[in-house]
């Protein structure tokens, strides 16, 4: 199989065109795609073998370009979500009726990053929107650690990767739900 190495302009019209993105994140390799595709997520599902019950995260550029999208957040919060973003901290926060109905889920929260890591903040400076961003592997199973063994594994036509530097962290983003500040992900 071809190995499909993109640079920061071909990665932007990959994701504009419903295809499926390996990318670079703060510790691990990603599968992403355009979240407002419902095509394009249902191929992540499927691609992963990842049960519907268990959403994505999203990587967006700012708290503010995903505010719509959200039922209200007090000043308390937003303080609060300043303090971790941009960084490697994933918030679940409660989304009103205006986010598209494929990324809908049974908690009524959505897994939203703000990611501090260069190539993903070139991205969006870029794209505009979300971004679904989930581990490059089976779910369940280990995380593959290179983009060519990525396409490579999942043979699907719709895929290739953003040639740019992992980044350094050790493990994956801490999850933390905003409303209860409960850790889900350490």
């Amino acid at each position: 199989m071809k190995h499909k190495s993109l640079n920061l302009e071909s990665s932007v019209e990959w994701l504009k065109e419903g295809k499926i993105l390996i990318h670079p994140t703060e510790s691990v390799w990603g599968l992403g795609c355009d979240a407002f595709n419902p095509k394009a997520v249902n191929d992540i599902f499927k691609i992963k073998k990842r049960s519907k019950n268990k959403s994505f995260i999203l990587l967006t550029k700012s708290l503010e370009s995903v505010e719509n999208y959200l039922q209200d957040i007090n000043k308390e919060e937003i303080k609060y979500l300043h303090k971790y973003w941009p960084g490697p901290y994933t918030f679940l926060i409660k989304y009103n009726d205006k986010l598209p109905k494929h990324l809908w889920n049974e908690t009524n929260k959505i897994a939203i990053r703000v990611s501090n890591h260069l190539p993903i903040k070139s991205l969006f400076n870029r794209f505009s929107g979300f971004m679904v961003s989930t581990s490059a592997n089976i779910s369940g199973q280990k995380n593959l650690q290179k983009p060519e063994e990525i396409i490579n594994f999942f043979e699907h036509d719709g895929m290739a990767y953003y040639d740019e530097l992992l980044g350094t962290n050790k493990s994956p983003s801490r999850i933390i739900d905003l409303e209860t500040k409960a850790v889900i992900r350490a």
